[in-house]
């Protein structure tokens, strides 16, 4: 074989090889929210309820927005940009994560607007309110 050739083919299998944990990360992500939302379908036995402490469907739904918004901060920093709702909606979805509505870009933009946590930049999307505007955002 030639250097090229084998170029190539160590180049190809290092793409799938990250094809491959990416999709598996996908994966593990929608295993775990399965599993959540099973917890929310759950009904607790009276005699047990003093053991949930507030766990219950509205709790666990909280919980839940409270992780997508922090991976919403992960990806947005990650990225180093300003990103729209519509492509927050695609990453959270290839990540696992399991939105709610029929227009899901603006069910997550009230809720990160709800949040206060995050700035809108015109034209360019979201970005965290506590971190500076990179200079070319």
């Amino acid at each position: 074989m030639s250097n090229n050739t084998t170029r190539e083919i160590i180049a190809k299998l290092l793409k799938r090889r990250d094809e491959l944990r990416l999709e598996s990360e996908a994966l593990d992500n929608m295993i775990r929210t399965y599993q959540k939302l099973m917890m929310l379908e759950k009904t607790p036995d009276p005699d047990q309820l003093h053991l949930w402490r507030g766990e219950g469907p509205r709790a666990a739904k909280t919980a839940y927005l409270s992780e997508i918004l922090s991976e919403v901060r992960r990806i947005i920093v990650g990225e180093g940009r300003p990103m729209s709702r519509g492509e927050l909606v695609r990453r959270l979805e290839a990540e696992g994560y399991v939105l709610d509505g029929r227009d899901k870009a603006k069910v997550l933009g009230t809720n990160i607007w709800r949040s206060e946590q995050f700035m809108h930049v015109e034209g360019q999307g979201y970005w965290p309110g506590d971190i500076p505007l990179p200079r070319n955002g």
